[in-house]
């Protein structure tokens, strides 16, 4: 090589290390995935999240989102980035469940090429019925009567849903018999609930309250381990009678499995504060959901739970997802 080449590659190679050696934030934006579609709840959470975590890190922070295959693009998309912290997922339950749901078929191990950052928010599941076909005010009351009716159908966004789990784990926490009818998204279950095509679903509340105000669907109670703070007349399952289970779409931070202990601190650490602001509540509780946060070992904790959940409702109902 000629000394002229020599410099000038000793040259980029101290640049480049100069640049690595730059605190983080520092190299580029930061990006966080979203594995679906925009406009839906979990770009909605990244998004308030985004602005927040530009300005508290002095940075652009920017949404990405990557939808297709079942979450499976912008999952994957976010395992093959640098861990460096400027690459990010923000992952549903849908992430949870993969394995159980697809087997095999799943291109990845999320356990093993993500690492938890942060839980964000979860959006509590209601068991909602249609009131055309009942005159149930509690859980009790329609869970005596349900059990007395021969072809009971439910409503779910969706094969392999959350919403279609959680009408299994009712099924099975109670013994009601129910045939699941889906449909593509709470846009076309809610409406059909309160038609009276479908006798109950489990559905995200959001969706459902113009109609729940409206007289069609009624709300008997939440799945979550505390009251949902926009319904705090609602009781709980645990309250109603039934196992103390957090049912929710949870949305939450991961980053590629190799990214430094210290930028996933920082991040924790940033995001936890951002959670705990007064506008940052409210802004997510007006989308319907409840603010969590937490330490990153929390977060590994629920993950092995809902892990052990999940693939237990789906092994028990034989959920299959193509």
């Amino acid at each position: 090589m000629k000394p002229s080449r020599l410099f000038f590659a000793a040259l980029a190679f101290l640049l480049s290390q100069s640049a690595f050696a730059q605190p983080y934030p520092s190299a580029k934006n930061i990006a966080l995935v979203v594995p679906f579609p925009a406009g839906g709840g979990t770009d909605i959470v990244a998004r308030l999240v985004a602005l927040k975590l530009g300005e508290a890190l002095k940075t652009s922070v920017i949404v990405e989102n990557k939808p297709g295959a079942s979450a499976q693009i912008g999952n994957k998309y976010v395992m093959d980035a640098a861990p460096d912290g400027y690459t990010l997922l923000v992952g549903t339950t849908s992430l949870i469940n993969g394995p159980a749901l697809f087997g095999s078929k799943l291109p990845y191990d999320h356990t093993r090429q993500l690492r938890p950052v942060i839980s964000l928010a979860d959006l509590p599941i209601v068991l909602a019925v249609s009131t055309q076909k009942w005159n149930s005010k509690t859980v009790k009351e329609f869970v005596d009567q349900a059990k007395k009716t021969p072809n009971l159908n439910y409503g779910s966004a969706g094969p392999g849903t959350t919403l279609h789990m959680s009408s299994e784990w009712f099924k099975q926490a109670t013994g009601v018999e129910a045939q699941h009818i889906p449909f593509k998204g709470s846009g076309q279950s809610v409406p059909a609930l309160a038609g009276g095509q479908v006798d109950f679903n489990m559905e995200n509340p959001g969706p459902a309250l113009p109609l729940v105000k409206q007289g069609s669907i009624r709300f008997l109670a939440v799945a979550s381990h505390s009251r949902h703070p926009q319904f705090p007349d609602l009781p709980t399952f645990k309250e109603a009678g039934l196992p103390d289970v957090n049912l929710a779409t949870w949305i939450f931070l991961m980053a590629p499995a190799a990214t430094p202990d210290a930028v996933v601190s920082l991040l924790n650490k940033t995001i936890n504060e951002i959670l705990q602001q007064p506008d940052m509540k409210d802004k997510l509780l007006q989308q319907g959901f409840v603010q969590t946060g937490g330490t990153i070992q929390e977060m590994e904790t629920r993950m092995k739970v809902e892990t052990e959940l999940w693939g237990e409702v789906i092994r028990k109902a034989n959920i299959k997802v193509d």
